[in-house]
């Protein structure tokens, strides 16, 4: 995947938009397949813009099909940018003001997603995930926190992103490899070896819950582990709380800005919004942490076990029965 600094491309459109309010300020993205795609912004109107050139692709987006909702709108519109005179884009915009941190997260995500597409017949199912994956943050936006139970995973998640990921690779790098952000199997994957992070906060810990039949399924990869870390729930202790896990992470980044922006992104995609961050009042703190080989024999249910016709399985598995499986940190870190 190619790396893009966002953030520095925004703040130069943003700058020359300054000087031109009335023009498009649009700067060309290289992608895998050679079409134009455009990041822009319209400054006099305050939105912020991605353009997909589909003149020279014979492809004609069904529209209907993609996830819409509050402060977006997708349409095709006949426009000149650079050296693409009236060609026919697809153009994704922000309808809401004073939003373009946000939406410039949102922007640059999606165009990272369509860069890397190889076909632009790829680009509709594409472009459906990638929205899918924005939708429930947009319609929550502004006004709520994650969850106990959201915070608590993400919490994991992070924790193995710090202590694992970002002392063997750049930030960009391990945050490539986090992709549980985008709704897949498994919450990190490097090439054909995947992780998959829990958390349990009970007083005993005694199960692993799993939300589908694919977490624990290892088709098509060479290895797969689990990772359960165990934690502690602290009540009214923000200086523990994810915010606080968050801006260590940003920190260990903060001199790669597109690791920073790419970071951003994947914390939307998980539903969290900074300007909520007073909200957050409950800390946690790791007790321990057992890590799994998943392999034959592992009790686990996975697609292929499952009659025609059923899925959406969610299961519990004991973790005495995990033992003879458990492996230690220094082993992880071989297979990383």
């Amino acid at each position: 995947m190619k790396k893009i600094n966002y953030p520095e491309i925004w703040k130069d459109i943003n700058e020359e938009s300054r000087n031109n309010p009335d023009s498009l300020i649009a700067r060309k993205i290289p992608s895998v397949s050679h079409n134009s795609v455009f990041i822009a912004t319209e400054f006099g109107r305050k939105i912020r813009c991605l353009y997909i050139d589909l003149s020279n692709s014979g492809i004609y987006i069904n529209q209907s099909k993609l996830p819409l909702f509050r402060g977006l709108d997708i349409q095709e519109v006949i426009i000149s940018i650079g050296e693409c005179y009236n060609h026919r884009f697809l153009r994704i915009s922000q309808l809401i003001p004073d939003t373009d941190d946000i939406f410039e997260l949102f922007i640059s995500d999606i165009c990272n997603d369509i860069i890397n597409i190889e076909s632009f017949r790829a680009l509709e199912p594409a472009l459906s995930r990638s929205l899918n994956e924005w939708k429930v943050f947009f319609e929550k936006y502004s006004t709520e926190i994650l969850p106990l139970s959201s915070q608590q995973g993400l919490f994991g998640e992070l924790s193995f992103l710090e202590n694992f990921l970002l002392k063997k690779y750049s930030g960009y790098e391990a945050l490539l490899f986090w992709t549980g952000a985008k709704r897949t199997n498994h919450d990190f994957q490097l090439n054909k070896i995947a992780f998959e992070i829990k958390t349990s906060a009970g007083k005993q810990h005694k199960r692993i819950f799993i939300n589908s039949e694919k977490q624990l399924d290892k088709t098509g990869l060479e290895k797969l582990f689990l990772v359960l870390y165990n934690l502690n729930i602290h009540e009214n202790c923000q200086e523990q709380s994810l915010p606080i896990k968050i801006e260590s992470i940003r920190n260990m980044i903060s001199e790669d800005p597109a690791a920073l922006g790419l970071f951003e992104a994947q914390l939307s995609r998980c539903g969290y919004n900074k300007e909520t961050v007073s909200l957050y009042n409950t800390g946690f703190s790791i007790s321990g942490i057992k890590i799994y080989r998943v392999e034959c024999g592992f009790p686990c249910i996975t697609g292929d076990m499952l009659p025609e016709g059923i899925g959406d399985i969610k299961y519990s598995v004991m973790i005495s029965a995990c033992q003879k499986f458990e492996i230690n940190e220094s082993e992880l870190n071989k297979n990383i």
